[in-house]
């Protein structure tokens, strides 16, 4: 989502394509005034690309970048196991983790809601309270089953950079945020009003939870639960948090402690020496994470060559235009993953996923939102092979010339060019990974 093409946008929409994913920029050329904007953007876009109440719509701030790992495990998962239609909403299916919420957003370790909280002091017991009522009625009420995957999961706090929701469930959000917009003030920051999208979805989705205990909505027969309403006109069971990260995880610079690089993808590429090396590496910060991902490369292609390329079959593009055969985009086995943890309370299994999108908030201090971008992009599945393979990068270069630009205005989705836009985003990573490793070789 965004209102201009700049080195953020070609960024995030060349990650995409270098994942098998054709994207459209929403908002293009619109004027940006705030929330109000974010919402006309999507709008404009869901009746640009005629889409129908059941469908799945993935909301995603310019600021992200595509690991290139497959999203249509987590996509099949939503489809099957979230509402299609209002009716079928299962509450107490979403709160015991059985179905998904139909608008879900992802979490953060991080806690930031600048309309809500005066700062993260005040934001992160403001969750727990809320949290802490939850537990309560779980153990209150045994019978209903109640899960909470918060209390498995570093990443608790809602974070509003990646949405994923059905097309009905995102028009009618849009309805409650404006009900809560409009008839209560910000509590912070309120010369500026509502600025922050964020903010809106979490305090929606904490007075959800909290209505949704106070009122004993579990308890009610499906017909009376149905038809109930919290505060601000929400569904019980209508907003739901990714708290495993099994789509997406934060890449900002504090955080990166929750995740870590995962060799164990990569110990049948490495020498038998490789087995003195750590099987794992907390990410602290670029340099340290691209030297460690470097050296992990070094060795694999020291021993097996070319042999630990994957490829990925991609759409073939000719003048902008899909053709019916295929190309290919080199990929290497997956890095970054977040910390092995048990989540599933209902399967009892455990979480180590390797998520498709990584989004950069882009409020560290000294940090643009590029840097944090490029910090991501060190362990995306397509970003090692066009650094240190000549070949792989020609191929890259060649098929991002090759796409079109997707971008969805006030009115309709036009076709440009995206390498006339954006050229080859990536060549100041690769560079700075470069220069990296010569550095490490002396």
């Amino acid at each position: 989502m965004s209102n201009k093409i700049d080195e953020n946008a070609c960024y995030s929409v060349g990650s995409a394509y270098l994942s098998g994913l054709p994207v459209v920029v929403a908002g293009y050329k619109m004027p940006f005034h705030k929330l109000a904007s974010k919402i006309d953007f999507m709008e404009a876009a869901i009746k640009n690309a005629e889409l129908h109440p059941q469908d799945v719509v993935i909301m995603l701030d310019s600021d992200t970048i595509f690991t290139g790992a497959d999203l249509n495990p987590f996509l099949d998962h939503f489809l099957a196991q979230s509402a299609a239609t209002p009716e079928k909403l299962d509450a107490v299916a979403v709160r015991q983790g059985r179905a998904m919420a139909p608008f879900l957003v992802s979490a953060e370790a991080g806690c930031w809601a600048p309309n809500l909280f005066s700062s993260w002091m005040d934001c992160l017991p403001s969750y727990e309270g809320v949290y802490e009522k939850l537990r309560k009625y779980a153990a209150e009420h045994p019978a209903h089953k109640i899960s909470l995957p918060f209390d498995l999961s570093p990443q608790r706090h809602l974070n509003s950079g990646v949405v994923v929701a059905r097309v009905w469930a995102y028009k009618e959000f849009i309805e409650k945020a404006f009900n809560l917009t409009n008839s209560k003030a910000p509590p912070y920051v309120r010369k500026m009003g509502w600025f922050s999208n964020q903010s809106i979805i979490a305090a929606l989705y904490l007075d959800l939870i909290t209505w949704e205990v106070e009122r004993d909505v579990f308890s009610m027969p499906m017909d009376e639960r149905q038809a109930a309403r919290s505060p601000y006109g929400m569904r019980a069971g209508f907003i739901g948090l990714d708290f495993a990260n099994s789509f997406s995880g934060t890449g900002e610079v504090t955080f990166l402690y929750v995740s870590e690089i995962r060799v164990e993808h990569w110990m049948k590429y490495l020498p038998r020496a490789g087995s003195e090396h750590s099987h794992s590496h907390n990410m602290t910060d670029f340099w340290d994470l691209a030297s460690f991902t470097d050296s992990l490369y070094r060795r694999a292609y020291a021993a097996h060559g070319e042999a630990i390329f994957t490829r990925l079959a991609v759409p073939r593009w000719v003048g902008g235009k899909r053709a019916t055969n295929k190309t290919h985009i080199t990929l290497t086995p997956p890095l970054w993953a977040i910390k092995l943890r048990p989540i599933n309370t209902v399967n009892h299994t455990t979480c180590n996923s390797y998520p498709a999108i990584c989004h950069t908030p882009g409020i560290v201090k000294g940090y643009t939102k590029l840097m944090q971008m490029e910090n991501g992009a060190v362990v995306a599945r397509w970003f090692l092979p066009i650094v240190h393979n000549r070949m792989a990068k020609c191929q890259a270069m060649e098929y991002l010339a090759s796409v079109p630009l997707f971008l969805s205005t006030k009115n309709s989705i036009i076709r440009d060019s995206y390498d006339a836009q954006c050229g080859f985003p990536f060549e100041r990573t690769v560079r700075k990974v470069r220069d990296l490793r010569d550095s490490l070789l002396f």
